[in-house]
């Protein structure tokens, strides 16, 4: 049994790293013909094209590893039937499922390893090959500018910081205000200063005037030309920029997401985007519990070819039953868990369902 389950995997894995080299490949040759006018007319250098197309694979791998699953699935599945190889592990007595099973377990440890890739590797070859054919090849400036107009943001001691507009190059804010809270909630004092200038150590407010509030109304009004407040953020501080999803890791989203949630802002879409980078790699292994069971019963009325386009059309429309899921939670509809394993947990329990009924002929096995 054992022996048969490592004949069972090595087939497997041998046929899935063909199909993954052939779709990457694909892929890469689609794009290429489709940009390289542009790096010609740029007069890029062949190094640049090269290592765009270099550091977009990790890129390309994230969306192709699970849908390659599917297919080495069924070709697999396919070829062990064309060669009666099933009716003769059968006949010794070993059922589908026990057959099956290193498929499913090699699927979940590729979306293992696919997570991984997207959380150590991903980000920077993503981060690198946007810069190349964004600023090298259309000269343009880096993604993910510094945020300049209608900064909102909570300083670190509690205040609520508001800024028209924000040069980082000269470290200056314009038209400030601040909110400063006291200990029950109430707001204590307003700061609003025409600039602030960072002098190397701290915020210089010019042109401005605090209020002080009572219970009720304003006690106390003071006009300054110029004033220290003691705002600890830095021009460093502001001067992050923002990235695209899958420019950062996990771990930089989840960061972003807990600063975006201290500053009062809604963080419903950056959630949907982290569940986003868990979940899809993990469509492989549905795609694998579906394709298993379908494949092997179209194998039985229709032939390989039936087979491949039942399996291959039930993964497109699980891709687009997940992509509207996605489309879903960014618009607030769906909970951002709901929104990027709905799917997933759905097409499991069907796949689960098939795979578990293969063998028997009652609806529902006991």
């Amino acid at each position: 049994m054992r022996l048969l389950k490592r004949y069972v995997l090595k087939k497997f894995l041998a046929v899935y790293a063909l199909t993954l080299v052939s779709l990457i490949s694909v892929f890469l040759l689609v794009d290429f013909f489709e940009r390289v006018d542009e790096f010609l007319v740029k007069g890029s250098t062949l190094f640049d094209l090269f290592a765009y197309y270099f550091y977009k694979i990790p890129f390309i791998l994230f969306f192709i590893a699970p849908q390659a699953v599917l297919l080495a699935t069924v070709v697999t599945l396919a070829a062990f039937a064309r060669n009666n190889e099933f009716t003769a592990m059968k006949a010794c007595g070993i059922g589908v499922t026990g057959i099956t099973i290193p498929i499913v377990l090699a699927s979940f440890f590729i979306a293992i390893g696919v997570v991984a890739c997207n959380e150590y590797v991903a980000p920077e070859a993503n981060r690198k090959m946007n810069y190349i054919f964004n600023v090298k090849v259309r000269g343009r400036q880096p993604m993910g500018a510094v945020q300049r107009d209608k900064l909102w943001f909570r300083s670190s001691n509690g205040w609520l910081c508001n800024v028209n507009y924000y040069d980082p190059n000269k470290s200056l804010m314009k038209r400030v205000s601040l909110f400063i809270y006291g200990k029950d909630n109430r707001l204590e004092r307003r700061v609003d200063a025409a600039a602030a200038i960072w002098n190397g150590r701290e915020w210089e407010f010019t042109n401005g005037y605090t209020r002080d509030f009572g219970p009720d109304e304003v006690v106390n009004t003071q006009f300054f030309d110029r004033k220290i407040f003691p705002l600890p953020e830095t021009p460093k501080d502001l001067n992050k920029a923002q990235k695209k999803p899958e420019e950062m890791s996990v771990s930089e989203m989840y960061r972003d997401i807990k600063a975006t949630a201290i500053e009062g802002k809604d963080s419903s879409r950056m959630w949907v985007d982290l569940h986003h980078k868990f979940s899809y790699p993990f469509i492989g292994v549905v795609l694998a519990l579906i394709g298993i069971p379908l494949s092997l019963r179209s194998n039985r009325s229709g032939g390989v070819l039936f087979s491949v386009g039942l399996s291959l059309g039930l993964g497109f429309a699980f891709s687009f039953i997940y992509a509207m899921g996605i489309s879903l939670g960014h618009g607030g509809t769906f909970s951002p868990f709901l929104a990027a394993w709905g799917a997933n947990i759905i097409f499991a329990c069907i796949g689960f369902y098939l795979l578990l009924t293969l063998d028997s002929t009652k609806i529902i096995p006991i």
